[in-house]
Protein backbone atom coordinates (compact mmCIF):
# COMPACT_ATOMS: atom_id res chain seq x y z
CA UNK A 1 0.00 0.00 0.00
CA UNK A 2 2.80 2.56 0.79
CA UNK A 3 4.30 2.11 -2.79
CA UNK A 4 1.25 2.36 -4.49
CA UNK A 5 0.29 5.82 -2.15
CA UNK A 6 4.26 6.87 -3.44
CA UNK A 7 3.48 6.11 -7.19
CA UNK A 8 0.03 8.06 -6.68
CA UNK A 9 2.17 11.20 -5.40
CA UNK A 10 4.30 11.25 -8.39
CA UNK A 11 2.01 10.44 -10.87
CA UNK A 12 -1.71 12.35 -10.01
CA UNK A 13 -0.06 15.62 -10.19
CA UNK A 14 1.50 15.23 -13.27
CA UNK A 15 -1.67 14.15 -15.02
CA UNK A 16 -3.86 17.15 -13.35
CA UNK A 17 -1.23 19.55 -14.89
CA UNK A 18 -1.08 18.25 -18.04
CA UNK A 19 -5.03 17.69 -17.96
CA UNK A 20 -5.75 21.48 -18.23
CA UNK A 21 -3.39 21.40 -21.71
CA UNK A 22 -5.40 18.81 -23.57
CA UNK A 23 -8.47 21.42 -25.03
CA UNK A 24 -9.59 20.83 -28.45
CA UNK A 25 -8.26 24.34 -28.29
CA UNK A 26 -4.63 23.05 -29.01
CA UNK A 27 -5.68 19.98 -31.12
CA UNK A 28 -4.10 21.53 -33.87
CA UNK A 29 -0.90 22.95 -32.46
CA UNK A 30 2.29 20.61 -34.04
CA UNK A 31 4.29 19.47 -30.98
CA UNK A 32 7.38 21.23 -33.14
CA UNK A 33 5.84 24.58 -34.58
CA UNK A 34 9.00 25.07 -36.48
CA UNK A 35 8.09 21.90 -38.66
CA UNK A 36 5.48 21.72 -41.57
CA UNK A 37 5.10 18.02 -42.45
CA UNK A 38 2.68 16.49 -45.16
CA UNK A 39 0.09 13.92 -44.23
CA UNK A 40 2.63 11.29 -44.93
CA UNK A 41 5.23 12.48 -42.65
CA UNK A 42 2.68 13.03 -40.40
CA UNK A 43 2.30 9.75 -39.97
CA UNK A 44 5.85 8.93 -40.09
CA UNK A 45 6.21 11.06 -36.78
CA UNK A 46 7.52 9.96 -33.77
CA UNK A 47 8.70 11.58 -30.00
CA UNK A 48 10.52 8.45 -28.34
CA UNK A 49 12.68 11.80 -26.86
CA UNK A 50 12.83 9.80 -23.31
CA UNK A 51 15.61 7.08 -22.35
CA UNK A 52 14.11 5.30 -20.04
CA UNK A 53 10.54 6.12 -19.79
CA UNK A 54 7.68 5.20 -22.22
CA UNK A 55 6.53 8.53 -24.44
CA UNK A 56 2.96 7.03 -24.08
CA UNK A 57 1.73 7.33 -27.76
CA UNK A 58 0.93 4.42 -30.24
CA UNK A 59 1.88 4.61 -34.20
CA UNK A 60 -0.58 5.09 -36.54
CA UNK A 61 -1.87 1.28 -38.41
CA UNK A 62 0.89 -0.45 -40.11
CA UNK A 63 3.42 2.32 -39.29
CA UNK A 64 6.39 0.43 -37.81
CA UNK A 65 8.89 2.04 -35.52
CA UNK A 66 12.41 0.56 -35.08
CA UNK A 67 14.08 1.50 -31.74
CA UNK A 68 17.52 0.68 -30.26
CA UNK A 69 19.71 1.42 -27.37
CA UNK A 70 23.35 0.86 -25.88
CA UNK A 71 24.56 1.48 -22.03
CA UNK A 72 27.25 1.12 -20.25
CA UNK A 73 27.23 0.72 -16.19
CA UNK A 74 30.47 0.96 -13.99
CA UNK A 75 31.23 -3.06 -13.27
CA UNK A 76 31.42 -3.51 -9.63
CA UNK A 77 27.58 -2.07 -9.52
CA UNK A 78 24.33 -3.20 -10.20
CA UNK A 79 20.87 -0.54 -10.83
CA UNK A 80 18.09 -3.22 -10.77
CA UNK A 81 19.21 -6.53 -9.12
CA UNK A 82 21.84 -5.52 -5.90
CA UNK A 83 24.20 -7.29 -3.82
CA UNK A 84 22.20 -8.79 -0.84
CA UNK A 85 22.85 -8.22 2.38
CA UNK A 86 23.78 -11.91 2.98
CA UNK A 87 24.32 -13.20 -0.16
CA UNK A 88 25.84 -12.16 -3.08
CA UNK A 89 22.98 -11.91 -5.50
CA UNK A 90 23.99 -10.75 -9.23
CA UNK A 91 22.21 -8.18 -11.62
CA UNK A 92 19.54 -9.86 -13.68
CA UNK A 93 18.10 -8.47 -16.96
CA UNK A 94 14.54 -8.56 -16.38
CA UNK A 95 12.07 -6.85 -19.46
CA UNK A 96 12.14 -3.19 -17.56
CA UNK A 97 15.98 -3.10 -16.72
CA UNK A 98 18.02 -0.07 -17.72
CA UNK A 99 21.27 -1.33 -17.58
CA UNK A 100 23.39 -4.20 -16.07
CA UNK A 101 27.55 -4.48 -14.75
CA UNK A 102 29.34 -3.38 -18.47
CA UNK A 103 27.68 -2.76 -21.63
CA UNK A 104 24.02 -3.90 -22.42
CA UNK A 105 22.11 -3.23 -26.05
CA UNK A 106 18.33 -3.25 -27.16
CA UNK A 107 16.99 -3.75 -30.17
CA UNK A 108 12.96 -4.04 -31.03
CA UNK A 109 10.20 -2.60 -32.49
CA UNK A 110 6.58 -1.65 -32.18
CA UNK A 111 3.86 -2.18 -34.71
CA UNK A 112 0.86 0.09 -34.91
CA UNK A 113 -2.23 -3.32 -35.61
CA UNK A 114 -4.82 -0.60 -36.03
CA UNK A 115 -6.33 2.67 -34.29
CA UNK A 116 -4.88 2.93 -30.77
CA UNK A 117 -3.63 -0.22 -30.50
CA UNK A 118 -0.14 -1.74 -31.19
CA UNK A 119 2.19 -4.42 -30.79
CA UNK A 120 5.80 -4.08 -29.18
CA UNK A 121 8.74 -6.84 -28.88
CA UNK A 122 12.27 -5.78 -27.70
CA UNK A 123 15.59 -8.04 -26.97
CA UNK A 124 18.64 -7.63 -24.99
CA UNK A 125 21.86 -8.58 -25.22
CA UNK A 126 24.35 -8.02 -21.81
CA UNK A 127 28.37 -8.34 -22.13
CA UNK A 128 31.97 -7.37 -20.45
CA UNK A 129 29.69 -7.34 -17.23
CA UNK A 130 29.93 -9.46 -14.05
CA UNK A 131 27.87 -12.13 -15.60
CA UNK A 132 29.20 -12.44 -18.84
CA UNK A 133 27.19 -12.33 -21.67
CA UNK A 134 23.62 -12.66 -21.44
CA UNK A 135 19.83 -11.87 -22.94
CA UNK A 136 16.00 -11.03 -22.03
CA UNK A 137 13.46 -10.33 -24.03
CA UNK A 138 10.05 -8.19 -23.34
CA UNK A 139 6.88 -8.44 -25.91
CA UNK A 140 3.17 -7.05 -25.45
CA UNK A 141 0.73 -4.97 -26.48
CA UNK A 142 -0.32 -0.73 -26.20
CA UNK A 143 -3.39 0.70 -26.10
CA UNK A 144 -3.57 4.30 -26.18
CA UNK A 145 -6.56 5.32 -23.87
CA UNK A 146 -7.29 8.81 -25.07
CA UNK A 147 -8.29 10.13 -28.56
CA UNK A 148 -5.93 11.40 -31.24
CA UNK A 149 -7.21 14.54 -31.52
CA UNK A 150 -6.01 15.48 -28.10
CA UNK A 151 -2.10 16.35 -29.46
CA UNK A 152 -0.63 17.77 -26.00
CA UNK A 153 -1.47 14.99 -23.75
CA UNK A 154 -1.36 11.50 -24.23
CA UNK A 155 -2.14 8.02 -22.43
CA UNK A 156 -1.29 4.44 -22.44
CA UNK A 157 -1.82 1.49 -20.92
CA UNK A 158 0.41 -2.09 -21.90
CA UNK A 159 1.22 -5.18 -20.53
CA UNK A 160 2.53 -8.65 -21.81
CA UNK A 161 5.19 -11.56 -21.17
CA UNK A 162 8.75 -11.06 -20.22
CA UNK A 163 11.96 -13.42 -20.11
CA UNK A 164 14.83 -12.49 -17.64
CA UNK A 165 18.34 -13.57 -19.05
CA UNK A 166 19.11 -14.58 -15.71
CA UNK A 167 18.87 -14.82 -12.39
CA UNK A 168 21.13 -15.16 -8.84
CA UNK A 169 20.57 -16.21 -5.46
CA UNK A 170 16.94 -14.95 -4.31
CA UNK A 171 16.19 -14.11 -0.61
CA UNK A 172 12.66 -15.63 0.53
CA UNK A 173 10.72 -13.60 3.27
CA UNK A 174 8.74 -16.41 3.79
CA UNK A 175 11.33 -19.06 5.03
CA UNK A 176 14.10 -16.84 5.86
CA UNK A 177 16.85 -18.89 2.53
CA UNK A 178 17.95 -17.97 0.22
CA UNK A 179 16.61 -19.82 -3.37
CA UNK A 180 19.32 -21.12 -6.02
CA UNK A 181 19.72 -18.54 -8.74
CA UNK A 182 18.50 -20.05 -12.69
CA UNK A 183 21.28 -19.12 -15.04
CA UNK A 184 18.81 -19.04 -17.97
CA UNK A 185 16.20 -16.90 -16.24
CA UNK A 186 12.39 -17.21 -15.48
CA UNK A 187 9.13 -16.20 -17.27
CA UNK A 188 6.95 -13.18 -15.98
CA UNK A 189 4.10 -10.73 -16.92
CA UNK A 190 4.15 -7.13 -16.57
CA UNK A 191 2.02 -4.35 -17.28
CA UNK A 192 2.53 -0.22 -17.44
CA UNK A 193 0.57 3.11 -17.20
CA UNK A 194 2.40 6.03 -18.81
CA UNK A 195 0.93 9.33 -19.60
CA UNK A 196 2.91 12.20 -21.06
CA UNK A 197 1.97 16.05 -22.53
CA UNK A 198 3.35 19.39 -23.65
CA UNK A 199 2.92 22.56 -22.08
CA UNK A 200 4.35 24.83 -24.22
CA UNK A 201 8.24 24.20 -25.08
CA UNK A 202 7.95 21.94 -21.68
CA UNK A 203 7.08 18.23 -21.98
CA UNK A 204 6.61 16.20 -19.03
CA UNK A 205 6.47 11.89 -18.89
CA UNK A 206 5.39 9.71 -16.11
CA UNK A 207 5.24 6.19 -15.97
CA UNK A 208 4.28 3.44 -13.27
CA UNK A 209 5.53 0.10 -14.35
CA UNK A 210 4.70 -3.19 -12.38
CA UNK A 211 6.08 -6.91 -12.93
CA UNK A 212 5.41 -10.32 -11.54
CA UNK A 213 8.32 -13.34 -12.26
CA UNK A 214 7.16 -16.38 -11.68
CA UNK A 215 9.89 -17.93 -9.68
CA UNK A 216 10.47 -18.99 -5.81
CA UNK A 217 11.08 -15.76 -3.45
CA UNK A 218 9.91 -13.32 -6.05
CA UNK A 219 8.44 -10.41 -4.97
CA UNK A 220 4.43 -10.71 -5.67
CA UNK A 221 5.19 -7.26 -7.56
CA UNK A 222 7.94 -5.44 -8.83
CA UNK A 223 7.18 -1.96 -9.49
CA UNK A 224 9.31 0.60 -11.18
CA UNK A 225 8.22 4.55 -11.57
CA UNK A 226 9.87 6.81 -14.53
CA UNK A 227 9.62 10.68 -14.28
CA UNK A 228 10.97 12.97 -16.54
CA UNK A 229 10.88 16.84 -17.80
CA UNK A 230 12.21 18.64 -21.21
CA UNK A 231 12.65 21.57 -22.55
CA UNK A 232 12.56 22.58 -25.90
CA UNK A 233 15.71 24.63 -26.31
CA UNK A 234 15.54 25.13 -30.34
CA UNK A 235 14.25 23.41 -33.28
CA UNK A 236 14.15 19.94 -32.58
CA UNK A 237 16.50 20.09 -29.80
CA UNK A 238 14.81 19.52 -26.42
CA UNK A 239 17.15 19.30 -23.06
CA UNK A 240 16.23 17.72 -19.72
CA UNK A 241 16.26 15.29 -17.02
CA UNK A 242 15.20 11.84 -15.99
CA UNK A 243 14.37 9.79 -12.61
CA UNK A 244 14.06 6.04 -12.27
CA UNK A 245 13.19 4.54 -8.90
CA UNK A 246 12.72 0.76 -9.11
CA UNK A 247 11.79 -1.93 -7.03
CA UNK A 248 10.09 0.87 -5.16
CA UNK A 249 7.67 -1.97 -2.75
CA UNK A 250 11.32 -1.92 -1.28
CA UNK A 251 11.32 1.47 -0.53
CA UNK A 252 9.98 1.38 3.27
CA UNK A 253 11.19 -3.01 3.54
CA UNK A 254 13.81 -4.67 2.00
CA UNK A 255 12.73 -7.63 -0.01
CA UNK A 256 14.11 -10.30 -2.60
CA UNK A 257 15.50 -7.15 -4.73
CA UNK A 258 17.19 -5.87 -1.65
CA UNK A 259 15.34 -2.54 -1.27
CA UNK A 260 14.75 0.07 -3.64
CA UNK A 261 17.15 2.00 -5.65
CA UNK A 262 16.99 4.87 -7.85
CA UNK A 263 19.33 6.95 -10.46
CA UNK A 264 19.05 10.43 -12.14
CA UNK A 265 20.87 12.31 -14.94
CA UNK A 266 20.38 14.73 -17.59
CA UNK A 267 19.18 13.83 -21.01
CA UNK A 268 19.35 15.86 -24.54
CA UNK A 269 17.28 14.77 -27.63
CA UNK A 270 17.27 15.40 -31.77
CA UNK A 271 14.64 14.99 -33.86
CA UNK A 272 15.20 14.61 -37.87
CA UNK A 273 13.77 14.20 -41.11
CA UNK A 274 10.72 15.24 -40.05
CA UNK A 275 9.95 14.11 -36.89
CA UNK A 276 10.85 10.05 -38.39
CA UNK A 277 14.14 9.81 -36.46
CA UNK A 278 14.74 10.80 -33.02
CA UNK A 279 18.28 10.53 -31.16
CA UNK A 280 18.69 10.74 -27.46
CA UNK A 281 21.42 10.49 -25.07
CA UNK A 282 22.62 11.10 -21.28
CA UNK A 283 24.33 10.19 -18.14
CA UNK A 284 23.16 9.09 -14.87
CA UNK A 285 23.77 8.87 -11.61
CA UNK A 286 22.89 6.78 -9.15
CA UNK A 287 21.72 6.78 -5.40
CA UNK A 288 20.27 4.67 -2.63
CA UNK A 289 20.26 3.48 0.82
CA UNK A 290 23.68 3.30 2.61
CA UNK A 291 23.69 -0.41 2.62
CA UNK A 292 22.81 -1.13 -0.77
CA UNK A 293 24.84 -1.08 -4.18
CA UNK A 294 23.50 1.90 -6.46
CA UNK A 295 25.24 2.71 -9.81
CA UNK A 296 27.39 5.28 -9.68
CA UNK A 297 27.40 5.88 -13.00
CA UNK A 298 25.12 4.94 -16.32
CA UNK A 299 25.52 6.52 -19.39
CA UNK A 300 23.01 5.90 -22.64
CA UNK A 301 22.54 6.58 -25.82
CA UNK A 302 19.26 5.82 -28.03
CA UNK A 303 17.95 5.64 -31.40
CA UNK A 304 14.16 5.26 -32.86
CA UNK A 305 12.78 5.81 -36.91
CA UNK A 306 9.33 5.69 -38.39
CA UNK A 307 8.96 3.54 -41.33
Amino acid sequence: MRSLALETLFIVPLATALSAWSSPAFADEPVNPDVVRSDTAERHAIDRTWLYADDARVPDPLILIATGNSSYTNVGSSPTRISGVTVPTRYAAFDANTAQPGAMFAVGGELGLFSHVSVMALGQLGVAGENGTTGGAIAGLRVQVLPSRLRHLHLTLSGGYLRESWEGPVYDDDTGKWNPGNPNGDNGMWFQAAISGDVGRLRMVGNVHGEHVFADGRDPLDVMVDLGATYRVAGAFRAGAEWVGQDLEETFTPGAEGGARMFVGPIASLQLFQDRLTLVAGPSIGFSQAYQQAPNFIGRIAASYGF
